[in-house]
């Protein structure tokens, strides 16, 4: 390829210390997801069984009490 002069796409011959634009999506994409992951524990911890103060316990069924609103 070298004889045709063409350059190939990353090929860059000085590489730069900053992260590039990739890695910022990268670092979004995981503020996103922990920022959903905090929204739907809060969401489950209202929807759990009184008194469980866990988001991953599970109602009885037919007795599915929520927690009073304040």
């Amino acid at each position: 390829m070298s004889q045709f002069k063409m350059q190939m796409p990353g090929g860059r011959a000085r590489r730069s210390a900053w992260p590039d634009v990739y890695t910022a999506l990268a670092f979004v994409a995981v503020a996103f997801l922990i920022a959903a992951c905090v929204v739907m524990w809060q969401a489950g911890m209202k929807v759990a069984p009184a008194g469980a103060g866990s988001p991953f316990d599970m109602q009885q069924s037919g007795q599915i009490k929520l927690a009073e609103s304040k």
